[in-house]
Parts: structure tokens; C-alpha cells; sequence
């Protein structure tokens, strides 16, 4: 009987969940095609912004969003003028680092404009009429610019890994309780037991947003 019972809980939770997650997704597939329509409509900084608007909303397995970066590349290659050029590699990079979950897609391809944008950022630099640089400075702006956009300021994987079973596991705790705990002939071991795990669960999670 309470197999019965949760069974009947857990399927329309089970179904809501599926359907929320289809309906993300195709919402992000038809998002990025109609960036994508744009961006083949446009010209210029306005083609960029329309293919970093495909890569903002990137989902797992999605040909849009490669498309968009193999783009990119190519229009930055095109742009003759250094601040354009450096605008068409920076937003590509930050909107590539905008998009990391768990894992960093299209690490490679940030590691591999990286040079590029140190390389442009020392020239803009030097080349700006305020600033008292000269070609002698090239060397030293561009080391400390790529030593910026090398580093790794990301969070701990193990301890955001933590955050996210931890904050699943009290959820889950707290549906247990209802469901098991808190009904007409109230089992106090349930209840015990649930209010434990929920707060070691708890503790974890705090934990984990604390290291993370």
C-alpha cells in the first residue's frame, strides 16, 4: 500500500519534470534559430551580437551554438580595425564563459583566442593617445593581459558537486517526511530519522556553497 502510494506521488512529479525540461529545451532550439536568422540578416557588430545572443542560449548537443562559434571566428578574422576586432573576440569569449555549468564548453576554443585578445588589448593600449606607452611596452602589457585571461577563477568542482546532491538530498528529506513522517498514525522513526539526514544534508549544502 504506501508502495502504491508514493508511486502515485512520484509519476505526475516524474511527468512534470519531463515535460519542463522538453519544453526548455525546444524553447532554447527555436531561440537560437531565430538568432541565428538574425545574425545571417545582419552585417558587421550587429551579426556578432546576434551569434553571442545563439551562444547565451546554448543547451548540450546543439549544432546552433557551434555554428555561432565557428562564425565568430571567421568575422573576427574579417574586422581590420583593432577595437572591433578585439570587441568580436572578447564577446565571444565571455559569452562562452556565461554559458559554463559543471563543465566549460568550448574550453579549447577559449584557450585558443586567449593570445589574440592579449595581443589586441596590448596594441588598443599602446596605441591609445592618453596613455604614455610605446611599442617597448608590447611585451610586458601582453604577458600580464594573457597571465588575466589564463587564470582560473572557477569554483571547486568537488565542492559545487556537493552543493548540487546536498541541496537534491534535503529536498528529497523534506518530501519524505511529508509523505512518510507527517500522515494520520505519525511514525516517530520516520520522523527521527528524516530530520537527521535533512540536517546533515543541510549542513553539507552550506558547506558547499561556503567552499564552492
Amino acid at each position: 500500500m504506501p508502495e502504491k502510494k508514493l508511486s502515485y506521488y512520484l509519476k505526475p512529479i516524474l511527468l512534470l519534470l519531463i515535460f519542463a525540461v522538453t519544453a526548455l529545451l525546444t524553447r532554447q532550439f527555436f531561440y537560437q534559430l531565430k538568432h541565428m536568422n538574425e545574425a545571417d540578416a545582419s552585417s558587421g557588430i550587429e551579426k556578432i551580437k546576434a551569434f553571442e545572443r545563439v551562444i547565451l542560449n546554448h543547451f548540450p548537443l546543439s549544432p546552433y551554438t557551434k555554428n555561432a562559434v565557428d562564425k565568430i571566428l571567421i568575422e573576427c578574422e574579417g574586422f581590420i580595425k583593432t577595437d572591433e576586432k578585439l570587441y568580436c573576440y572578447e564577446t565571444l569569449r565571455s559569452s562562452l564563459i556565461q554559458i559554463k555549468s559543471f563543465y566549460q564548453p568550448y574550453e579549447d576554443t577559449i584557450k585558443k583566442i586567449n593570445p589574440k585578445i592579449a595581443e589586441l588589448r596590448a596594441e588598443s593600449m599602446i596605441s591609445w593617445e592618453y596613455n604614455n606607452l610605446t611599442k617597448k611596452d608590447f611585451e610586458r602589457i601582453y604577458t600580464a593581459q594573457l597571465a588575466l585571461l589564463n587564470y582560473n577563477n572557477a569554483p571547486s568542482q568537488l565542492w559545487s558537486a556537493v552543493t548540487v546532491f546536498s541541496l537534491i538530498g534535503w529536498i528529497s528529506t523534506i518530501i519524505f517526511l511529508i509523505m512518510k513522517g507527517f500522515t494520520k498514525n505519525q511514525n516517530r522513526r520516520y520522523i527521527v530519522t528524516g530530520i537527521l539526514i535533512y540536517l546533515v544534508f543541510f549542513l553539507l549544502w552550506l558547506c558547499g556553497l561556503y567552499f564552492a
